[in-house]
């Protein structure tokens, strides 16, 4: 499916201009946020949608073309908040020591971030068989890999540049995985799965036989 075909199944149809349309739509998401939270997003209807934000349904088809507008509209939230973060998170890496904790301070903040958005598991459950969403959160590991792999390439010798962008690609990919796998447990067994994979997955990163 081509990204001209997504953009235009998911994408916002208009972006507001005027303080009363961005409210509008402002009072949309939000309504949003919390039928999510009560319901998940296979319940989510339009109808339902408009009535608690206080809008006519014509309102809000002229931000969204369907549902699935709604969701991306999220998921776009999420990923540029978490690679907005990535970019600031190695300002002046020395070495993989340096690496490794800065690597894992980035988890554990990712991790309280999505454990606190209401919205982030849904939405991402939701994704998981749709092809548009697919290739988006494709799209999205590729760019957080692009990011991490360009702040800490300089750690690698030449030789290994290939197989660590492969590694760092990886680790992001599990990373998420079991962050979504924390979420659903209790906090104390979420912590051990956490503490265990921070000692194990960003290690493994710098590890090669020369």
């Amino acid at each position: 499916m081509t990204s001209k075909k997504i953009s235009s199944r998911l994408q916002l149809r208009k972006k507001p201009q005027q303080e009363r349309s961005i409210q509008r739509l402002d009072a949309i998401m939000e309504a949003a946020v919390d039928l999510i939270a009560m319901h998940g997003v296979a319940d989510l209807k339009m109808t339902d949608i408009a009535a608690r934000a206080g809008v006519p349904i014509g309102s809000l088809y002229q931000f969204f073309p369907e549902k699935a507008a709604i969701i991306r509209a999220f998921h776009d939230r999420h990923t540029a908040i978490v690679q907005e973060r990535a970019e600031l998170a190695f300002p002046d890496v020395k070495s993989t020591d340096q690496a490794i904790e800065m690597l894992s301070k980035l988890f554990d903040e990712f991790y309280q971030l999505y454990r606190a958005d209401r919205t982030y598991l849904p939405v991402w459950m939701a994704g998981m068989t749709d092809r548009d969403f697919q290739e988006l959160n494709l799209a999205h590991l590729e760019r957080l890999t692009d990011i991490i792999y360009g702040a800490l390439k300089h750690l690698v010798a030449d030789n290994h540049q290939s197989a660590f962008r492969l590694r760092v690609h990886m680790v992001l990919y599990l990373s998420g995985a079991l962050a979504r796998f924390a979420m659903v447990r209790d906090e104390v067994s979420a912590q051990e799965y956490l503490a265990e994979w921070k000692s194990m997955g960003a290690r493994t990163l710098f590890e090669f036989n020369d």
